[in-house]
């Protein structure tokens, strides 16, 4: 078991536009589930999280899309709309309104577009070819546009794309990821102890890295030379246990800890990183047997978990493409 559409009523699908070298990735649910979101990057883009907030009463939500396009991406939730609607999972009544949420990657310096891609028709098409199989991985949807390593701007980056993972515990309990790591920082593989994706060393060829304390002095300085190092990984971590809204929202915050784990730096100030945590309520809590807070713990770890291994997986997963290398051939 290692892909997000593991969990029942789970289905990923892709919508890509290859010349431009960007996509849109949508998480669509079988029945309104509860969602939350928590932002720890300093350059976030969201698509209506104000609705998934603490406190809020419109939390339970059909689709989340991750898109490329940064701000142009947010037409994908047109296509997602639309899809809904046709295909009558949800109207235009009061309590029948498509529910969608989403947030955006910033690949517009390896992409090649700006307001030419019609997201809201990748969108569309991410719908039409959600699947409750396999998930593809690497350079597939949002992560087509995925760069990692841009403590020295794009130029010297390594391709990122989108990964996934899922495991099972407390018995038929599965908690999933889905991430698409754009990263400015490199990408660390704690078995190994070393760095698989990041900022190339200028003047070198193949997977000789440059860590952030190495290139300090030159990414902190000004520089007349466009470097741009503008980035975002975003993800969804999604659960069959039945939680609440603020538990959920628990659960998306210890999520970032997987990004931590394998992403030096993280949540920077030109990062956008942002988890969306699910429970599709499939399966009540056991409280005669475990304590409602410390599950919430141990789906908060395992999420952190699974989002470590989808991000290690779409690293491994991405191809080169665009000019820049990947370690999968």
């Amino acid at each position: 078991m290692d892909d997000i559409t593991s969990i029942r009523g789970v289905r990923v699908g892709h919508g890509e536009d290859r010349t431009a070298m960007s996509g849109v990735t949508v998480v669509l649910l079988d029945r309104p589930s509860v969602t939350a979101c928590d932002a720890r990057g300093g350059w976030p883009g969201s698509y209506d999280t104000a609705s998934i907030e603490v406190g809020k009463t419109f939390y339970r939500k059909q689709a989340i899309f991750l898109t490329g396009g940064d701000v142009f991406g947010y037409d994908s939730g047109r296509g997602i709309r639309r899809f809904l609607v046709e295909k009558k999972i949800a109207g235009s009544s009061v309590g029948d309104m498509p529910e969608v949420v989403g947030t955006n990657i910033y690949d517009l310096s390896f992409a090649k577009h700006g307001e030419g891609v019609d997201y809201a028709d990748l969108g569309y098409e991410a719908c039409l070819r959600a699947s409750s199989g396999r998930v593809e991985q690497g350079n597939v949807g949002v992560g087509l546009g995925a760069t990692v390593g841009k403590l020295l701007g794009s130029r010297y980056s390594w391709k990122g794309g989108l990964g996934t993972s899922a495991s099972r515990i407390l018995g038929d309990v599965i908690v999933g990821a889905i991430v698409a790591t754009n990263a400015v920082g490199n990408v660390f593989d704690p078995d190994t102890g070393r760095t698989i994706a990041g900022t190339r060393k200028p003047g070198t060829k193949g997977t000789s890295f440059c860590e952030l304390n190495d290139v300090l002095p030159e990414y902190v300085r000004k520089s007349g030379r466009k470097r741009d190092s503008r980035a975002t990984t975003v993800g969804v971590v999604i659960t069959n246990l039945a939680l609440t809204h603020e538990q959920t929202f628990k659960v998306a915050q210890m999520a970032h800890d997987g990004l931590a784990r394998v992403i030096r730096p993280v949540h920077a100030t030109t990062d956008g990183d942002t988890i969306f945590a699910v429970s599709t309520g499939e399966i009540a809590p056991n409280l005669k047997e475990y304590e409602g807070y410390k599950l919430v713990d141990a789906l908060g770890e395992t999420a952190a978990q699974q989002a470590s291994l989808a991000v290690l997986s779409a690293v491994r997963h991405a191809s080169p493409f665009g000019g820049i290398p990947g370690l999968s051939p």
